[in-house]
């Protein structure tokens, strides 16, 4: 199984954790790559498609939705999306609102079908090492069931 993703990052954090996943899907056996939205990746011959995306001023990085609109919103393709925010700082209220808030953000250009959406808690200063084993577990577990046909 091809697995691409594509993430947008501004100071490293959603790369970071972008890279890791690619780590651990490749360590699986999973023929996976990460690019930067920015390479505009060839994402034709992908199987699943994880897009990831850091918040910023209430909403994800915009090239990470103009990317997805470029690609006719990936229809027929299978996609996850996973955003970093440090909202989920401020408790259970503050995790609801980033996942039904941002995660909408990212999902609503997608025509693709989205078979798993996650937010990570991000950082401002040193590496959350629990979101990279996370973003790890989840990236494994999505893929895993996307050879599924879940």
């Amino acid at each position: 199984m091809k697995v691409c993703i594509v993430y947008d990052s501004r100071r490293g954090s959603t790369e970071r954790v972008a890279r890791a996943m690619e780590n651990a899907l490749r360590e699986r056996g999973f023929d996976a790559r990460a690019w930067s939205v920015k390479e505009n990746p060839d994402v034709d011959d992908c199987d699943l498609i994880i897009l990831g995306a850091p918040i910023y001023y209430e909403r994800p990085l915009t090239e990470i939705r103009r990317f997805v609109e470029s690609k006719n919103g990936f229809k027929g393709k299978r996609i996850a999306v996973f955003i970093l925010c440090i909202a989920q700082k401020f408790g259970r209220l503050g995790k609801e609102y980033t996942e039904r808030r941002y995660l909408r953000m990212m999902s609503d250009p997608i025509k693709g079908k989205i078979i798993a959406a996650r937010a990570f808690e991000g950082w401002l200063f040193g590496e959350n090492n629990i979101t990279i084993v996370e973003a790890q577990t989840w990236a494994v577990k999505v893929a895993e069931a996307g050879t599924k046909g879940e």
